[in-house]
Order: structure tokens, then C-alpha cells, then sequence
């Protein structure tokens, strides 16, 4: 934590009776909206919980690091003892209103630091048919039970091409289990749709406050009208001809809290052709689709292929959240790049110590914050909001620093 940062942190810790660095963090509230950005060390895990307790996860990832020879992983946290789907269901249980029961699961795109590997040594299932490995997603599934679920591929599975890899197979066994065993639905995104994804338990109290807009899912985007889309995949035979990106497919929504609203896109980066063989840089239309926000979590980890001029241009956040399992996801470049657009603060859950001494004393470094879980606190009908570092080296959900309270944006 950069000197700075802890002096803003203190201070306005000062003027906040209810949360207070050194103390377990209080948890949601009736009326507030809690985003958690849970930390691991192998992946990204979203939870949210809306103003009625109506809750999502997006992604549980379990990246591998010993089969896919990355020697620079993020510290596992809090340690190796169980793996991350099982720190993931149990961090969601104690702050889920219904503990193990959450409204909505998504997968962002079929990533395994999203959606779990199978060269992971998690346990295999018996008799379950088919069985299938308790990684990622389908292992947060062992304690958690899952209402609907929403992915890029559902129904066919074949959209813009077939999907068909071994840990799609995997999480697909998993909802296999799930629907026929857990009463779990699964639903096709609709990109455009406005509040597909809705408040399941007080919608009346929030009917004019609340919403989620369906922003983009394998190359289709909304156009920023009623739910009219544009399939970019379709505009030429070559997109869908030899090796696919399938960062550019990622599902990304907008969610609005009265006047706050947030990103997120879960890898979404990568370009495809138009008609006229032009390159189409898919995050940016995304970006331009979803507008200005209060708060944006970084697409791709903030790697170097993300966070793109045009994309930063449309989307104009002040806060930025950075979602890391890897070295190369601190990367310099594009923090200068998010602090250079506004004045604003990025949270990205680890950095690593050496890449901080190397860049020691350079001004990015006084407006990146860092590490642990980091959660975004909506209240006051969406008008003011919180961000909060937790502790991700236990489970005693210690606050470490708070910032804000901001007041949201129209």
C-alpha cells in the first residue's frame, strides 16, 4: 500500500462510524449493493448482492499454475489447504443474506481462471454421469446452490463456432448435475435485454432504481437502442476461420443503482473483421454500448491487450478494479493509461512487491491500491459510494482500508 494511499485511507476512516479499518467488515445491508472481488491467487470471482439480498456469482476460477508452467503466480491465498472454489463458497456464505443459496450463476467465458481447469488436482465426482472434476465453478457448487445459470454457450454450444474443449466439458457436466439434481435452470443471454438478469426478491422496491442492460456476449453487441444488436461475428467468414479468440466472446453487462453504475466484461479484448475486412476492436464498441460509469472492473486482468484509448474514452470510470492471479497482470503501461483519462484511483488486488520496488517514486504508483479482496459498497439509493479492502490472508474479513464516500454519477 502505496504512503498516500494509507493517509486518504486513515482520514476518511476518521468520518465512518459504521466500518472501521482493524474491524471485521459489517456486511451488506437491506437497501445496499455489495460487488466482492474475491481474491485467490488463481483467477477471478465475482459476487454480488443487490439492494433486495438478489445475488450473483460470476466466475470461480482455478488456474493451475504446476500443469500451465506459469512461475510467476500470484501468493495463493489465504493458503493451500482447500482449493479456490472451496475458499470462494465459503467467503460467499458469510456475506450472502441466504447463505448458500444464490439467485444467478455466470460464467463470463470459457477461461479456466474463470471457470476452473481440469489439470487442476481437484477431486473427482462418482457416479454422477457423467462425473466430473471439483474445480472452479463446480466445485463452489459442492456448498453453494445455484438458481439460474447464464453462459455465452447455452443452448447449442456452437455460437460463433462449436465450443469444445475439455474444461468446457467439465463445467458443463457440472450443470448437468446441478439441473437434474439441484433445481438449477439454465437460460440463453440475451444480448440487449434489459433486466434478463432481475431482483428476485423485493423487484417493487427497486423498479425504478435498479437495472441491469446485457451489453455484449460472443461478439454481439447492443447498439444502444431498445435491444438492437450487432452480431460482428457474422460480417465476414474469416472470424470464424482458424484459431479463436476467446477473450473477444466474454459477456459483459452494466449494472445501474439510481445514479451509480458499473462495469464488467470479464476478458473482453481482441478484434475482429467487418464486411470490409477493417479490424473491429470488440471492447471498444462494448465500451461505447455501455457509457460512462461510476466504477469499471478492468477487462482481460488489465494486461497489456486491454484497456484500450477508445475504450477508456466511452467508459470515463472513476474507480477501476483490477481482478490479478499473475506478474504480468501488474503492468505499468496500462495503469498510466486508466490514471491519464481522470482523476481517478485503481484497486487491483495484488502487486507484487518487485515491480513495485522497480518503479518506485513514478506518480502511477501513489493511485494503485492494492491487495486483497476488494468490495464496492452502493447505499443511499445508489447516490454515494464506498471501496473497501479486506483482508485476503484469513477469513476474518478485516478491513484494511476503506475509501469514499463518493458521490455517484448520473
Amino acid at each position: 500500500m502505496r504512503n498516500l494511499a494509507i493517509l486518504i485511507a486513515f482520514f476518511l476512516c476518521s468520518c465512518t462510524a459504521k466500518d472501521q479499518v482493524g474491524k471485521p467488515y459489517r456486511g451488506w445491508q437491506k437497501g445496499e449493493m455489495d460487488i466482492h472481488h474475491i481474491y485467490t491467487g488463481h483467477g477471478e470471482a465475482n459476487f454480488f448482492i443487490f439492494p433486495d439480498a438478489t445475488s450473483m456469482l460470476i466466475d470461480a476460477g482455478d488456474h493451475d499454475p504446476a500443469y500451465e508452467d506459469f512461475p510467476y503466480m500470484n501468493p495463493s491465498m489465504p493458503d493451500k489447504s482447500r482449493r479456490p472454489g472451496e475458499w470462494i463458497a465459503r467467503y460467499i456464505a458469510r456475506v450472502n443474506p441466504h447463505k448458500d443459496q444464490v439467485d444467478y450463476l455466470m460464467a463470463s467465458h470459457f477461461h479456466s481462471d474463470h471457470t476452473g481447469s481440469i489439470h487442476s488436482n481437484g477431486k473427482m465426482t462418482s457416479g454422477r454421469n457423467p462425473d466430473y472434476k471439483l474445480v472452479g465453478l463446480a466445485e463452489v457448487g459442492e456448498w453453494i446452490t445455484f438458481g439460474t445459470a447464464l453462459d455465452r454457450g447455452y443452448p447449442h454450444y456452437n455460437y460463433p463456432t462449436m465450443i469444445n474443449d475439455v474444461h468446457t466439458e467439465n463445467y458443463r457436466a457440472f450443470l448437468k448435475h446441478q439441473m437434474e439434481n439441484k433445481g438449477l435452470k439454465q437460460e440463453e443471454f440475451k444480448v440487449g435485454k434489459l433486466n434478463q438478469i432481475a431482483l428476485r426478491h423485493q423487484p417493487e422496491a427497486y423498479a425504478n432504481l435498479f437495472s441491469i442492460r446485457n451489453l455484449a456476449a460472443n461478439g454481439e453487441i447492443w447498439q444502444g437502442e431498445a435491444e438492437k444488436t450487432t452480431r460482428y461475428y457474422d460480417l465476414n467468414p474469416a472470424n470464424t476461420e482458424g484459431r479463436q479468440n476467446e477473450n473477444t466472446k466474454s459477456i459483459a453487462i452494466r449494472i445501474d443503482f439510481g445514479p451509480f453504475s458499473y462495469y464488467t466484461g470479464g476478458d473482453l479484448t481482441g478484434a475482429v473483421k467487418d464486411a470490409d475486412g477493417n479490424s473491429v476492436n470488440i471492447e471498444a464498441k462494448t465500451g461505447e454500448a455501455c457509457g460512462t460509469v461510476d466504477v469499471c472492473k478492468t477487462n482481460h486482468h488489465s494486461y497489456l491487450d486491454s484497456m484500450h484509448e477508445d475504450f477508456l474514452e466511452a467508459i470515463k470510470a472513476k474507480h477501476y478494479i483490477g481482478c490479478t492471479w499473475d506478474l504480468q497482470h501488474t503492468q505499468p503501461k496500462i495503469f498510466q493509461r486508466m490514471l491519464s483519462k481522470s482523476d481517478c484511483l485503481v484497486f487491483h488486488q495484488y502487486l507484487w512487491p518487485e515491480q513495485m520496488a522497480k518503479h518506485k517514486g513514478e506518480e502511477w504508483t501513489q493511485k494503485v491500491i492494492e491487495q486483497g479482496h476488494i468490495v464496492v459498497k452502493v447505499y443511499d439509493q445508489g447516490q454515494k459510494y464506498k471501496v473497501y479492502i479486506l483482508s485476503a490472508e484469513d477469513e476474518q474479513m478485516i478491513v484494511k482500508a476503506i475509501y469514499g464516500p463518493y458521490e455517484s454519477a448520473l
